[in-house]
């Protein structure tokens, strides 16, 4: 008989990437090995409002308030308790104690959120007085998350994108963006324009959150051989704020332009502006469906272009995926 053990944090992390996937209770419980009732009550028990948005290092923290019996390392241990509020007085800050505890081959180790959460446990203790800012009230996950999202983006900026995405000599480098239509309308559009061929993709959103658009172009690229995807440049748009399962379920790299610099997407920008020929700002994208919108992609990829030498934008990709020829020896 298998004995229950409590979710970690790197678990409700893999809740919350599924969750921002849109995929089923049944397939979160399949791929994470938990039964699907443990993610119902985890869903259910472990976010400030039923409504918001389920996030995994406040779902952690509820979690260990709910069960104060569950002993912390430090309460335990005194020589890494003495170590730490030694740091701490000091003038420390716990990444700096838990970082020179690792520099000095201690035996005992633990991770800044512990001291975090020692600190902030017992507020009548009044240890937060003792870190370098002296706050009473930790800033919320969610705030500490958005500046580590913004710190990742940053690796990503398109001044790190290859040169051979930064040219039109090879095929597979896409630009994406997200066209909207007039207020009141959930529905949004993903445009993905390869820049050597000038194809275009066109995907059908029913809302413009994440976790949706992500999933759709994550479908879209997996459903395309692994050549015809090797990066995807898009703006710093909210949508596209959840981009790393792109990259971890297929083998495109993501990379994002600067801050309102359309420019620096220029083959999706000249593609959204003949889509809107199609699909004007005020045109009713609801009663639209995905077949449709396949229709205007396919009238777009078989329409002569000037830049292409009057080719097509599908035979000029299609000529880049067919092997060289090999002349006898």
């Amino acid at each position: 008989m298998q004995h229950y053990t409590h979710l970690s944090m790197k678990e409700r992390c893999l809740i919350s990437t599924f969750l921002s996937m849109n995929a089923p209770v049944k397939t979160i419980s399949e791929r994470s090995g938990r039964h699907r009732s443990t993610i119902y009550r985890e869903l259910n028990r472990n976010k400030p409002k039923p409504e918001d948005r389920y996030m995994p290092g406040i779902a952690h923290q509820m979690a260990q308030e709910r069960h104060p019996h569950v002993p912390n390392k430090l309460d335990t241990n005194k020589e890494l308790n003495k170590y730490v509020l030694g740091g701490l007085n000091k003038g420390w800050s716990p990444e700096q104690i838990s970082g020179r505890m690792k520099l000095e081959n201690k035996e005992f180790t633990t991770c800044p959120e512990s001291i975090y959460r020692y600190v902030y446990r017992d507020k009548e203790k009044k240890l937060y007085k003792l870190l370098p800012r002296k706050k009473s009230k930790r800033r919320i996950r969610a705030e500490r998350a958005k500046r580590q999202k913004a710190a990742l983006i940053a690796k990503r900026n398109i001044s790190n994108r290859p040169q051979e995405a930064t040219s039109r000599h090879n095929s597979g480098h896409w630009e994406g963006d997200t066209i909207r239509f007039k207020k009141g309308q959930k529905t949004c559009v993903t445009t993905l324009a390869e820049r050597k061929s000038r194809l275009v993709i066109l995907l059908k959103n029913k809302n413009k959150k994440s976790g949706t658009v992500i999933n759709n172009i994550c479908k879209k690229v997996k459903a395309l051989p692994k050549k015809k995807f090797a990066s995807l440049t898009l703006d710093q748009g909210t949508e596209f704020s959840s981009f790393l399962p792109i990259e971890r379920l297929t083998r495109c790299k993501v990379y994002f332009c600067d801050p309102h610099s359309p420019w620096q997407r220029p083959t999706n920008e000249n593609t959204n502006g003949r889509i809107r020929r199609f699909l004007p700002k005020k045109f009713k994208i609801d009663v639209l469906n995905q077949g449709q919108l396949d229709k205007i992609a396919d009238i777009m990829n078989n329409t002569p272009r000037k830049c292409l030498g009057y080719q097509t934008p599908i035979e000029v990709f299609m000529q880049q995926q067919k092997p060289p020829c090999r002349t006898p020896v």
